[in-house]
């Protein structure tokens, strides 16, 4: 057993996260599912849920700007405990009232604390630091792994529970799950980071707004790298469903066979993966991922079959299974472990701040030339971002 956790790089805090991260997804896995739908049941219009929505997404870019420099500042640990603590009182805001202001602050609290559906940066450094230079990917995998498996047999049981029993039992289930978690990590969660503020204060407010907001200058093509993928990604993929059932017809049984192989093969892949990039390196491994982003586009491309899209959307899960670990564990290489959490934070919300016009534009390109546009400007951003990709120096 002990060979396994060490193989697993379970041990210490990766091992607390790990406990932490199955424990806080029993309950999540199913809110993911349900909580539009439950905002819906309580009378808010579709209008009114992309206002909810457009709030989370302004939150979390805020919110990985916010932890990531905080957690350079103070530490690792309280910045965890805190952003956590966000996400359970919004969970606690959903629960306790219907009216659309308590709506907004579950929006704004659940996108701020940088734990929807993206990783906090106070989190992510903690990891790379938990664990030596050659197990980085292996860490992240591996809680990865315990995610997407979570979350692909929560996500059914949600859709059953919410159609037998209502809603509440979820979203009381999301947050007794979260506080559990959170009592874990405050308790179990050793600190890797003890920051040396001296010297802070002496700066400029110009020189710190220029740190918070300014990408690097060593790093600057990661920057573009990612500000061109999160524009990417939302152009060709944020209304993938919705276009597949307009132009197609595709049931919602279809598009459940869709998410839980996408979730399957993430989660089966991530361990082995994560060992390959902590032996091969961080770029064949990004390369590689752009590589099955670009197949798997293709194919959305040159075939019209249901069997031939889930082929495709069950290969495409390797695309993030061998990008994350990999870029998590470059930018721990190559920025200094003081400034590790903030530039974590910036690149994420760079990401999500070039992602907020590109559904729009996905309709846009839809609606005016049909299928395939989104999908070609999908196609030419990838084959940019792998270029400036070949350009990027290793260590």
């Amino acid at each position: 057993m002990k060979n396994i956790g060490s193989y697993l790089a379970l041990e210490g805090n990766i091992r607390v996260m790990a406990v932490q991260t199955l424990v806080s997804q029993l309950g999540l896995g199913m809110f993911f599912v349900v909580w539009q739908p439950y905002i819906l049941s309580r009378g808010v219009s579709v209008m009114g849920l992309g206002v909810v929505q457009s709030v989370l997404n302004m939150s979390t870019a805020a919110g990985l700007i916010a932890w990531g420099a905080l957690s350079d500042r103070h530490g690792r640990k309280p910045v965890i405990l805190v952003s956590n603590a966000c996400r359970v009182i919004s969970l606690a805001a959903l629960i306790v009232s219907g009216h659309f202001a308590f709506l907004i602050a579950f929006a704004f609290l659940m996108g701020f604390s940088a734990l929807f559906m993206v990783g906090n940066p106070a989190r992510n450094a903690l990891i790379t630091e938990s664990v030596g230079s050659g197990r980085m990917g292996t860490a992240f995998s591996t809680l990865m792994f315990i995610s997407q498996i979570t979350n692909t047999v929560m996500a059914s049981a949600g859709g059953y529970l919410a159609v037998t029993v209502g809603y509440s039992p979820i979203l009381y289930a999301s947050l007794i799950g979260d506080l559990i978690g959170l009592a874990l990590q405050a308790v179990f969660i050793r600190e890797t980071f003890f920051p040396n503020v001296a010297g802070v204060g002496e700066l400029s407010l110009h020189d710190r707004l220029r740190g918070f907001f300014y990408p690097e200058p060593e790093i600057r093509r990661l920057y573009l790298i990612l500000l061109i993928l999160g524009f990417s990604y939302g152009t060709g993929y944020s209304l993938f469903y919705g276009i597949l059932v307009d132009s197609y017809g595709f049931t919602e049984l279809q598009l459940g066979l869709f998410t839980t192989g996408f979730n399957l093969a993430w989660g089966i892949t991530s361990i082995p993966i994560g060992k390959i990039s902590d032996r091969v390196g961080r770029k064949p491994m990004l390369l590689a991922s752009l590589a099955m982003a670009l197949v798997t586009v293709l194919g959305f491309l040159a075939f019209r079959s249901f069997e031939a899209f889930l082929f495709f959307q069950i290969l495409s899960a390797l695309d993030p299974a061998l990008w994350i670990p990999a870029w998590m564990a470059m930018l721990a290489e190559k920025v200094p472990k003081e400034r590790l959490s903030l530039v974590m934070g910036k690149i994420d919300s760079y990401s999500k701040l070039a992602g907020i016009p590109a559904p729009w534009i996905g309709g846009l390109l839809y609606s005016n030339f049909g299928f395939n546009a989104p999908l070609l400007v999908h196609l030419a951003c990838l084959i940019v971002s792998a270029f400036i990709l070949m350009s990027v120096e290793t260590d």
